[in-house]
């Protein structure tokens, strides 16, 4: 009778909870099969998260143990020889590092299956790389580049045009973002099963291609569109009412008014939570109304 412990199947079901808490990486020097079973769990989800981020003109502070496990994985994307298992790679997250080009583009040439990319606070890299996700890429499901100086609508357009089936789309700028309603227009165009979209803080973008999001996002759930401060009811009416399906609705510091409100009111049966902290131009009447004919509702106000 063949031993439950080493059937491939058996052995791939256990180590996928083991991967949770990080308890996989003992296994992997038992034995050669634990190793083939092992080692592409591991490689299914690979983050590196500098908990210690802090932007100065410089550099990035990272921890000591953080560096040391980034170079060695540096090394080994960018080697002459690539581990056997990297194709496996299905989740990437380099959130505030310092990292480079060659470095981004040798992951993504070795990995075709990324379906979810953050590349958050991260910097050291130009829009050359970011181009290469739509060439590389074209299963990716999920993109995450806030506060990324590289970006561009060049950027955008390649990557929304190669990967159509994206579902998460944020672009939270924090002011470094480099693109226009141009992207927005391209998002909307080629990403129909558009789920989550994050466009806060954009301030190049006008009322006009906020307004584009009504032709296309019909299964869009959640929207953030807080600190845009050109978007005007007339964008924030259209949504709602071509957007049925949206749940979660971010319009902080915005200058919308009650018109907004009672729109939202009318039109937006599934919303779980509205975000208008900070909208001077609400008055309490009209929240007062949202209410009373939303009790569930989760209403933001809080400056």
């Amino acid at each position: 009778m063949t031993h439950p412990l080493i059937l491939p199947e058996l052995l791939e079901n256990i180590f996928s909870f083991l991967a949770k808490d990080k308890a996989l990486y003992p296994t992997l020097f038992v034995n050669h099969l634990w190793y083939q079973c092992g080692a592409p769990i591991l490689w299914h989800r690979v983050e590196f998260f500098n908990k210690d981020y802090h932007q100065s003109r410089r550099a990035l502070n990272m921890s000591r143990a953080l560096t040391r496990r980034l170079i060695n994985f540096k090394k080994v994307m960018r080697g002459k020889i690539k581990p056997l298992y990297c194709s496996k790679m299905a989740y990437l997250r380099l959130e505030s590092l310092k990292i480079s080009d060659a470095f981004i583009t040798a992951i993504l040439h070795s990995c075709p299956n990324i379906r979810f990319l953050i590349l958050d606070k991260s910097k050291g890299f130009s829009n050359i790389p970011i181009i290469e996700i739509a060439r590389c890429c074209p299963k990716l499901l999920h993109l995450s580049l806030d506060a990324c100086k590289a970006i561009t609508d060049r950027c955008i357009s390649e990557i929304v045009r190669s990967c159509p089936k994206l579902e998460y789309v944020c672009l939270d700028s924090s002011r470094s973002l480099n693109i226009t309603g141009v992207s927005v227009i391209e998002i909307v165009q080629f990403c129909p099963n558009l789920i989550y979209l994050n466009l806060s803080c954009q301030y190049r973008i006008k009322d006009v291609s906020f307004c584009a999001i009504t032709c296309s996002c019909i299964k869009l759930q959640h929207l953030d569109l807080s600190f845009n401060y050109y978007i005007t009811d007339d964008a924030v009416c259209g949504i709602v009412r071509s957007c049925p399906n949206i749940q979660y609705l971010i319009l902080h510091s915005t200058d919308i008014t009650d018109k907004t409100i009672y729109d939202i009111a009318h039109y937006c049966s599934n919303l779980l939570v509205l975000n208008v902290g900070d909208c001077r131009s609400i008055s309490k009447e009209s929240i007062h109304f949202l209410s009373s004919k939303k009790p569930t509702l989760d209403i933001i106000l809080d400056t």
